[in-house]
This record gives C-alpha cells, structure tokens and sequence, in this order.
C-alpha cells in the first residue's frame, strides 16, 4: 500500500512540476508575443514603396502616414498638350493609410492604397486641350497611369503627355494647315514622284529632310521640280508649330510662287528641313488637280492659332550699267538688257491662344536682289567722262556685281548683306496696301490672301 501511495504522490508531484514550469515559459512566450519585442514585423515588409520593416504596427501606421504627407507636400505632376503646360494638384489624392496598414503582410510587400479624383481633374484638361480633343480623352487609362504614379510616391521625370491619351478616329485626326501652288507646265517627273508618294509621315520629335526623301524614295526629280515641291511643303508648314531648320531661296522669285513662301531645293548644298517638336506624328497629302499641287496637314489639332504674315515689300530700283560701243553714234542709246527691280520682305508667325497674343517671331527676311539695266551709247567726240549718276562697265565691275547679287544663301543671312548692298543705290520702296498672309483657322484650312499695289 505505501509502495502505491508513493508513487502517486511522486506522479502527483511530477504533474505539478511540469505544469508549473509549462505556464511559466508560456506565459513568457505569449507576453514577449503581444507585448514585448517580438510584435515588429519582419524584414521584407513593405506598404508601396514603404519600408515598415523592424516597426510594430503602430509605428508602421505613422510612418506610412509620413511618407504620404511629405509626398504630398513636395510632389509635382506636370502634364502637358503641345505647348501648353499645366500640374495635377497633389490635393486631388486621396491615400487611404488606415486600410493600407490593416492589409500588411509579414514579409511582403503590399500596395499603398489611393484614389484620384479624375472627374475634378477633367476641368484642367479642358483648359489645355483643343475643344475637339477634350471629350477624347482616355480617362480611364489617364486615372490608372496617375493613379499608379501616386501610389508609387514618384516624381515623374517628364511630363505627361495629354496626347498619348487621346482616341484617335476621324474627328481628332483633322486637316490642320493647307496650301495650293501653281504648277504652270506639268514636268511628268514631278507627276510620277507625287503619284507614287500621295503621303509623308512627319513623326513626332524628328527633323524631316526633303532632299533625304526624294533620294530614299528613288525620285529623279530636277532642281525646279524638287523646289516646287519644297515651297508647296513650307508654305503648309508655316502655320504650325514646326521648326524650320534649314530653307534657301533663289536670286529672282520663280513664277507661281508667292513671295515669302519660296524654298529652293537641289539635292545638293540646299536643302528644306524642318522638325516637328510635337511628340504625335503629322501626314502630309499631295493632290494634282487642275494644274495646281494640292498639299495638306493633317493630325491632332494644335492647341495655339497660328498666323503668318508677309510684311509690306521694299522694292530697289534697278541701276543701269553704261557700255560704250564705237558701233553707234556719238549721242545714240540702246538698251542692251532690261532689269528688273529687287524686293525685300519679311515674314512673321504670330502665335494665338484663343484671341489672345502670345508670341510673335520673325521666320525669314526673303530678299531678291535688282538685275541691272545695260545701256549701249556711242561715244562723244573728246568727252571720256560719263554721267555721274551711271556706273561704267568693265570686267571688275561686272565681277562684283555678279558677287553682289548672290542670294542663294541660307535666308537668315541674305537681308543685312543685301541691304547694305544698295544703299548707295537708287532706291524706290513701295509698300503693299494690303499684307499677304497665311493662316491656319479652326477647321485647319489655311487661308491665303495676295493683292499687289
């Protein structure tokens, strides 16, 4: 019996034992759990781009918040629409930190939550679209892509582009600008090119060369051909936002071309060139129809109005060059070859939001220079001397004469030459009542207006 005894009372105190010390090691387990140092979470935690790594969840829930609200104080999110610029307010944002720091998980990361409120920002679009274009707009994929950018807590690099957001159909892909030149004779060449190239696309942020093109695309096309071409292109160009680089002119205005919107082409040391600084992409479309070339823009429509005006004409009177020839008669005159009169015009591109000025620059100062008048006299017996108002001929001076009347240069360096060339000249300067002007009005149709005195 006290063998019995004894050995319940020793499984008694084993029990006893074992429990005591048990409940003390859990007790210290689920204290170090709930409230000593092992509430942190572990490394890998993260809440967007929020480290909460080695923090409890309180410590976590405060440094989500100040991540956000030093985001919000020092974030900018410029967009953009051409030239227009404009900035999403970081106010129209809204973190919902709370939820965020609820979903948590150990280890891993988690997203940031946040919502935009993209119906309040649609009143800015509108600011900085072109009405056609406003209802366009993608909004779902513009709130996903703005969205993403704020719970990333980024800064984006470059703005956002508005366009790259637009649906495009035929009512945002428009005629822009437009212009017509006369082809006077029909050279089939220049017929079989357009033919065959009814289109160019003008990409986005790219700088287009007509003398590269015709050569890629096989054209055999002569000086004039390629120049008419040239002008029918810059003529529709100028009333936009593109950037002419590189444009030349020749010594006298060639037949059916407006002056100011003359550009020489030859495949070699001239060139017309452009860039266009919008990041979508333009379409140039050629048509022949009676006797006339046909060219057209088209693409997204600018968000400014364009104006080109071709100032009031300066016209040089021409001088006459006397030779003298033992062939006639003392006193007898005859007019070897007939000049013509020299011209000098500037053109200007002014810039329109709404009704209202922004810019004007000057594009180019087109200068023609006269042709001389020779006269044939026969010469007075004992008098050498000749009129003091005529220039004599000789070969030096047919030499600098042929320098001086070089106008096949790059046009932002023919006036100043050009005018300080005559201005011990004879000169007549008229000035036209009405300005040519060129301009590209809310359908895009370019609008053309040309009356001499």
């Amino acid at each position: 019996m006290r063998q019995i005894a004894a050995v319940k009372l020793f499984f008694v105190i084993a029990v006893c034992t074992i429990y005591l010390i048990s409940f003390s090691q859990i007790g210290v387990l689920a204290y170090e759990t709930f409230l000593g140092e092992t509430d942190r979470l572990p490394a890998g935690t993260m809440v967007g781009p929020i480290s909460v790594a080695n923090k409890s969840k309180q410590e976590a829930l405060a440094e989500i918040a100040k991540k956000v609200n030093e985001w919000k104080a020092d974030a900018t999110i410029p967009v953009v629409y051409q030239e227009k610029k404009g900035e999403i307010p970081t106010s129209l944002f809204t973190f919902q930190i709370e939820q965020s720091a609820r979903q948590i998980v150990s280890g891993r990361p988690s997203q940031l939550l946040v919502q935009f409120d993209v119906q309040e920002f649609s009143k800015t679009i509108k600011t900085l679209l072109p009405p056609p274009l406003a209802s366009s707009i993608n909004l779902e994929k513009l709130q996903n892509d703005v969205t993403n950018i704020a719970a990333g807590l980024q800064m984006p690099s470059e703005p956002i582009d508005l366009a790259a957001y637009v649906s495009r159909s035929d009512e945002t892909e428009q005629q822009v600008s437009a212009a017509t030149l006369k082809l006077g004779k029909r050279p089939a060449p220049l017929l079989e090119w357009i033919s065959a190239n009814p289109t160019i696309e003008i990409k986005g942020k790219s700088i287009f060369s007509l003398a590269e093109y015709v050569k890629e695309t096989s054209g055999s096309l002569s000086s004039e051909e390629m120049s008419m071409i040239a002008s029918a292109i810059y003529q529709t160009i100028l009333p936009t936002n593109f950037t002419v680089l590189e444009r030349h002119t020749s010594r006298e205005l060639p037949d059916g071309i407006t002056i100011g919107y003359e550009a020489k082409v030859d495949g070699g040391n001239r060139d017309l060139q452009f860039y266009n600084p919008n990041t979508t992409a333009y379409t140039l479309k050629f048509r022949v129809e009676k006797n006339r070339l046909h060219v057209t823009l088209f693409g997204l429509p600018f968000v400014y109005k364009y104006v080109v005006k071709v100032g009031d004409i300066e016209y040089f009177k021409p001088r006459t060059v006397v030779q003298y020839s033992p062939l006639l008669r003392p006193g007898e005159r005859q007019l070897k070859q007939s000049g013509k009169r020299g011209m000098l015009v500037k053109v200007k591109r002014e810039t329109y939001d709404e009704n209202h000025l922004v810019h004007v620059e000057t594009i180019a100062e087109d200068f023609y220079p006269p042709s001389y008048n020779i006269e044939l006299r026969g010469l007075e017996l004992g008098d050498s001397n000749s009129d003091a108002n005529e220039t004599p001929s000789s070969s030096e001076q047919s030499t600098e004469d042929e320098k001086q009347t070089d106008n096949e240069s790059k046009n932002d360096e023919q006036p100043k030459e050009k005018q300080d060339e005559n201005n011990g000249q004879s000169e007549e300067k008229q000035s036209e009542k009405e300005t040519p002007s060129t301009t590209n009005d809310s359908s895009g149709q370019q609008k053309g207006h040309d009356h001499e005195k």
